[in-house]
Protein backbone atom coordinates (compact mmCIF):
# COMPACT_ATOMS: atom_id res chain seq x y z
CA UNK A 1 0.00 0.00 0.00
CA UNK A 2 1.65 3.83 -1.38
CA UNK A 3 1.59 6.21 1.24
CA UNK A 4 -1.58 8.06 -0.49
CA UNK A 5 -3.42 5.14 -0.38
CA UNK A 6 -2.63 4.65 3.55
CA UNK A 7 -3.48 8.80 3.77
CA UNK A 8 -6.85 7.87 2.69
CA UNK A 9 -7.24 4.75 4.30
CA UNK A 10 -6.56 6.69 7.43
CA UNK A 11 -9.13 10.04 6.52
CA UNK A 12 -11.59 7.28 5.61
CA UNK A 13 -11.53 5.65 9.28
CA UNK A 14 -11.37 9.09 11.29
CA UNK A 15 -14.83 10.17 9.27
CA UNK A 16 -16.60 6.82 10.59
CA UNK A 17 -14.84 7.76 13.85
CA UNK A 18 -16.46 11.43 14.21
CA UNK A 19 -19.60 10.64 12.86
CA UNK A 20 -19.90 7.57 15.26
CA UNK A 21 -18.50 10.02 18.19
CA UNK A 22 -21.78 12.63 17.08
CA UNK A 23 -24.57 10.25 18.14
CA UNK A 24 -22.22 9.28 21.06
CA UNK A 25 -22.62 12.47 22.24
CA UNK A 26 -26.03 12.77 21.70
CA UNK A 27 -27.12 9.65 23.20
CA UNK A 28 -28.09 11.09 26.41
CA UNK A 29 -26.12 10.99 29.65
CA UNK A 30 -26.98 11.77 33.07
CA UNK A 31 -30.69 11.70 34.86
CA UNK A 32 -31.41 15.10 37.08
CA UNK A 33 -34.52 17.05 37.83
CA UNK A 34 -37.04 19.88 36.67
CA UNK A 35 -38.18 23.27 37.69
CA UNK A 36 -40.66 25.36 36.74
CA UNK A 37 -40.96 27.27 33.28
CA UNK A 38 -42.93 27.80 30.81
CA UNK A 39 -46.01 24.59 30.40
CA UNK A 40 -47.33 24.51 27.16
CA UNK A 41 -49.73 21.35 27.05
CA UNK A 42 -50.29 19.37 24.20
CA UNK A 43 -53.86 17.72 25.72
CA UNK A 44 -54.22 14.79 23.29
CA UNK A 45 -51.98 12.49 25.52
CA UNK A 46 -53.87 12.54 28.53
CA UNK A 47 -56.97 11.26 27.13
CA UNK A 48 -55.57 8.56 24.94
CA UNK A 49 -56.96 5.01 25.75
CA UNK A 50 -54.48 3.00 27.97
CA UNK A 51 -55.73 -0.30 29.59
CA UNK A 52 -53.22 -0.22 32.12
CA UNK A 53 -54.75 2.65 33.73
CA UNK A 54 -56.80 1.58 37.30
CA UNK A 55 -58.64 3.82 39.14
CA UNK A 56 -56.76 3.76 42.62
CA UNK A 57 -53.73 1.90 41.99
CA UNK A 58 -50.45 3.71 42.73
CA UNK A 59 -48.03 2.55 39.95
CA UNK A 60 -44.52 1.69 40.60
CA UNK A 61 -41.92 5.00 39.28
CA UNK A 62 -39.36 3.45 37.41
CA UNK A 63 -36.80 5.88 36.31
CA UNK A 64 -34.31 4.49 33.45
CA UNK A 65 -30.46 6.46 33.31
CA UNK A 66 -28.83 8.10 30.17
CA UNK A 67 -25.50 7.36 28.88
CA UNK A 68 -22.74 8.61 30.60
CA UNK A 69 -24.65 8.21 33.67
CA UNK A 70 -25.74 6.02 36.14
CA UNK A 71 -28.93 5.39 38.82
CA UNK A 72 -27.63 7.72 41.47
CA UNK A 73 -28.36 10.93 38.38
CA UNK A 74 -32.21 10.42 39.94
CA UNK A 75 -31.59 10.67 43.67
CA UNK A 76 -33.42 13.98 43.60
CA UNK A 77 -36.54 12.91 41.73
CA UNK A 78 -36.38 9.74 44.07
CA UNK A 79 -36.88 12.20 46.89
CA UNK A 80 -39.82 14.33 45.83
CA UNK A 81 -41.68 11.29 44.61
CA UNK A 82 -41.36 9.54 47.98
CA UNK A 83 -42.92 12.51 49.41
CA UNK A 84 -46.02 11.73 47.79
CA UNK A 85 -45.99 8.04 48.88
CA UNK A 86 -44.62 6.62 44.88
CA UNK A 87 -43.02 3.53 44.89
CA UNK A 88 -39.77 3.83 42.77
CA UNK A 89 -37.04 1.68 41.01
CA UNK A 90 -33.83 2.77 38.86
CA UNK A 91 -32.28 0.57 36.80
CA UNK A 92 -28.86 0.27 35.97
CA UNK A 93 -27.89 0.35 32.61
CA UNK A 94 -25.09 -1.93 31.35
CA UNK A 95 -25.06 0.50 28.21
CA UNK A 96 -23.01 -1.76 25.59
CA UNK A 97 -26.24 -2.17 23.48
CA UNK A 98 -30.05 -1.20 22.95
CA UNK A 99 -31.47 -5.02 22.91
CA UNK A 100 -29.18 -5.34 25.96
CA UNK A 101 -30.76 -2.54 27.88
CA UNK A 102 -34.56 -3.05 26.96
CA UNK A 103 -34.12 -6.62 27.71
CA UNK A 104 -32.75 -5.50 30.89
CA UNK A 105 -35.46 -2.96 31.82
CA UNK A 106 -38.49 -5.50 30.51
CA UNK A 107 -36.81 -8.15 33.19
CA UNK A 108 -37.64 -5.32 35.99
CA UNK A 109 -40.76 -4.61 34.67
CA UNK A 110 -41.77 -8.20 34.44
CA UNK A 111 -40.40 -8.74 38.03
CA UNK A 112 -42.90 -5.78 39.62
CA UNK A 113 -46.66 -6.51 40.40
CA UNK A 114 -49.32 -3.74 38.91
CA UNK A 115 -48.74 -0.67 37.09
CA UNK A 116 -45.85 1.27 36.05
CA UNK A 117 -45.05 4.64 34.94
CA UNK A 118 -41.69 4.51 32.78
CA UNK A 119 -39.75 7.40 33.03
CA UNK A 120 -36.31 8.11 30.76
CA UNK A 121 -33.38 10.57 30.27
CA UNK A 122 -31.57 10.96 27.24
CA UNK A 123 -30.43 7.30 25.51
CA UNK A 124 -32.50 6.43 28.16
CA UNK A 125 -35.73 7.37 26.34
CA UNK A 126 -35.14 4.61 23.54
CA UNK A 127 -34.72 2.23 26.07
CA UNK A 128 -37.98 3.19 27.88
CA UNK A 129 -39.94 3.70 24.50
CA UNK A 130 -38.87 0.22 23.50
CA UNK A 131 -39.49 -1.28 26.77
CA UNK A 132 -42.78 -0.20 26.72
CA UNK A 133 -43.84 -1.74 23.74
CA UNK A 134 -46.65 -4.34 23.85
CA UNK A 135 -47.57 -3.94 27.41
CA UNK A 136 -50.53 -3.34 29.08
CA UNK A 137 -49.12 -2.53 32.26
CA UNK A 138 -47.32 0.95 31.28
CA UNK A 139 -49.47 3.98 32.30
CA UNK A 140 -47.19 6.73 31.15
CA UNK A 141 -43.64 7.33 29.86
CA UNK A 142 -42.47 10.71 31.35
CA UNK A 143 -39.60 12.07 29.55
CA UNK A 144 -36.58 14.79 30.17
CA UNK A 145 -34.38 15.86 27.37
CA UNK A 146 -34.61 12.64 26.02
CA UNK A 147 -34.67 10.45 22.93
CA UNK A 148 -38.16 9.45 21.60
CA UNK A 149 -37.40 7.24 18.89
CA UNK A 150 -40.10 5.82 16.45
CA UNK A 151 -39.60 2.10 14.95
CA UNK A 152 -36.33 2.25 12.74
CA UNK A 153 -34.71 5.49 14.35
CA UNK A 154 -31.55 5.18 15.36
CA UNK A 155 -29.60 8.04 17.63
CA UNK A 156 -27.61 9.04 14.42
CA UNK A 157 -30.79 9.49 12.25
CA UNK A 158 -32.55 11.55 14.79
CA UNK A 159 -30.00 13.64 15.21
CA UNK A 160 -29.87 14.47 11.22
CA UNK A 161 -30.53 18.21 10.40
CA UNK A 162 -29.95 19.67 14.08
CA UNK A 163 -27.18 20.99 15.92
CA UNK A 164 -24.62 18.25 16.91
CA UNK A 165 -23.73 18.00 20.65
CA UNK A 166 -20.89 19.48 21.89
CA UNK A 167 -19.48 16.97 23.72
CA UNK A 168 -18.32 15.74 20.19
CA UNK A 169 -14.49 17.06 20.69
CA UNK A 170 -14.73 16.16 24.34
CA UNK A 171 -15.24 11.92 23.72
CA UNK A 172 -12.39 9.64 25.68
CA UNK A 173 -12.61 5.88 24.56
CA UNK A 174 -11.48 3.61 27.46
CA UNK A 175 -9.68 1.35 24.28
CA UNK A 176 -9.30 1.43 20.50
CA UNK A 177 -11.87 3.37 18.48
CA UNK A 178 -15.33 1.56 17.74
CA UNK A 179 -14.14 -1.35 19.78
CA UNK A 180 -14.67 0.17 23.43
CA UNK A 181 -17.09 2.56 25.50
CA UNK A 182 -16.30 5.85 25.61
CA UNK A 183 -17.44 8.59 28.36
CA UNK A 184 -16.87 12.68 28.19
CA UNK A 185 -13.56 13.75 28.90
CA UNK A 186 -13.95 14.73 32.61
CA UNK A 187 -12.64 18.21 32.08
CA UNK A 188 -15.32 19.17 29.74
CA UNK A 189 -18.08 17.09 31.55
CA UNK A 190 -19.65 20.70 33.58
CA UNK A 191 -18.97 22.87 30.49
CA UNK A 192 -20.68 20.83 27.69
CA UNK A 193 -23.47 18.25 29.92
CA UNK A 194 -23.55 20.22 33.02
CA UNK A 195 -23.43 24.20 32.52
CA UNK A 196 -26.36 25.33 34.68
CA UNK A 197 -25.11 22.97 37.75
CA UNK A 198 -22.60 24.02 40.27
CA UNK A 199 -19.49 22.44 40.53
CA UNK A 200 -20.22 19.99 43.29
CA UNK A 201 -23.24 18.68 41.37
CA UNK A 202 -21.55 18.56 38.00
CA UNK A 203 -18.72 16.85 39.87
CA UNK A 204 -20.40 14.55 41.59
CA UNK A 205 -22.49 13.68 38.32
CA UNK A 206 -19.27 13.44 36.24
CA UNK A 207 -17.66 10.97 38.78
CA UNK A 208 -20.82 8.88 38.18
CA UNK A 209 -20.42 8.80 34.66
CA UNK A 210 -20.65 5.16 32.67
CA UNK A 211 -19.21 4.73 29.26
CA UNK A 212 -21.39 3.48 27.09
CA UNK A 213 -20.49 1.80 23.85
CA UNK A 214 -20.28 3.24 20.42
CA UNK A 215 -22.45 0.91 18.53
CA UNK A 216 -25.76 2.03 20.25
CA UNK A 217 -25.31 5.07 17.91
CA UNK A 218 -26.09 3.46 14.67
CA UNK A 219 -28.71 0.75 16.39
CA UNK A 220 -32.61 1.12 15.18
CA UNK A 221 -35.41 1.43 17.64
CA UNK A 222 -37.44 -1.54 17.32
CA UNK A 223 -41.37 -1.08 17.80
CA UNK A 224 -42.26 1.56 20.33
CA UNK A 225 -44.90 2.03 23.04
CA UNK A 226 -45.91 5.51 23.10
CA UNK A 227 -48.36 5.43 20.03
CA UNK A 228 -50.57 3.65 22.69
CA UNK A 229 -49.70 4.91 25.89
CA UNK A 230 -49.74 8.53 26.91
CA UNK A 231 -46.48 10.77 26.98
CA UNK A 232 -45.77 13.66 28.46
CA UNK A 233 -42.10 15.62 27.86
CA UNK A 234 -39.81 18.42 29.80
CA UNK A 235 -37.81 19.79 27.12
CA UNK A 236 -34.54 21.51 28.51
CA UNK A 237 -34.06 24.83 26.74
CA UNK A 238 -30.53 25.29 26.44
CA UNK A 239 -29.15 21.70 26.08
CA UNK A 240 -25.81 21.02 24.66
CA UNK A 241 -26.22 17.39 24.25
CA UNK A 242 -29.84 17.24 22.06
CA UNK A 243 -31.04 20.64 20.13
CA UNK A 244 -34.37 21.76 22.10
CA UNK A 245 -35.45 21.85 18.47
CA UNK A 246 -35.17 18.08 18.47
CA UNK A 247 -36.83 17.56 21.30
CA UNK A 248 -39.45 19.89 20.52
CA UNK A 249 -40.23 17.56 17.33
CA UNK A 250 -39.88 14.11 19.07
CA UNK A 251 -41.90 15.22 22.06
CA UNK A 252 -44.98 16.99 19.30
CA UNK A 253 -44.40 13.76 17.18
CA UNK A 254 -45.64 11.55 19.81
CA UNK A 255 -48.18 14.09 20.79
CA UNK A 256 -46.72 14.39 24.62
CA UNK A 257 -48.00 17.18 26.65
CA UNK A 258 -45.20 19.09 27.38
CA UNK A 259 -43.55 21.65 29.97
CA UNK A 260 -39.98 23.62 29.11
CA UNK A 261 -37.22 24.70 31.26
CA UNK A 262 -35.60 27.38 29.03
CA UNK A 263 -32.72 27.69 31.13
CA UNK A 264 -32.05 23.93 31.80
CA UNK A 265 -28.77 22.12 30.48
CA UNK A 266 -29.37 18.75 29.75
CA UNK A 267 -29.14 17.87 32.72
CA UNK A 268 -30.42 20.61 34.35
CA UNK A 269 -34.31 19.35 33.79
CA UNK A 270 -34.09 17.18 36.82
CA UNK A 271 -31.29 18.19 39.10
CA UNK A 272 -32.07 21.70 39.35
CA UNK A 273 -35.85 21.33 38.60
CA UNK A 274 -35.93 17.99 40.58
CA UNK A 275 -39.54 19.12 41.92
CA UNK A 276 -40.50 20.27 39.13
CA UNK A 277 -39.63 17.49 37.30
CA UNK A 278 -41.87 15.63 40.07
CA UNK A 279 -44.82 17.35 40.01
CA UNK A 280 -44.76 16.64 35.77
CA UNK A 281 -44.34 12.76 36.88
CA UNK A 282 -47.09 13.21 39.37
CA UNK A 283 -49.07 14.96 36.80
CA UNK A 284 -49.12 11.99 34.66
CA UNK A 285 -50.15 9.45 37.86
CA UNK A 286 -52.98 11.71 38.31
CA UNK A 287 -53.98 11.90 34.31
CA UNK A 288 -53.94 8.15 33.90
CA UNK A 289 -55.65 6.94 37.50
Amino acid sequence: MNKETQTQTRRAGEGVFFKLAFALVAIGLVAIWLVPARAASSGSAAQRSNPAAKSGAKPTIILVHGAWAGPSGWDQVVAELRKHKLPTVTPTLDLMSLAGDVANVRAILDDIPGDKILVAHSYGGFVASGAAAGRSDIRALVYTAAFVPDEGDSILSLGQGYNPPAALPHLAFTGAYFDSPAYIAPDFFHQVFAADLSDTQANAMNAAQRPANASILATPSGPVGWHSIPSWYAMSGQDLIIDPALQQFMAERAGATTIEFSDASHVGGFTRYAKSFANLVEQAVDATA
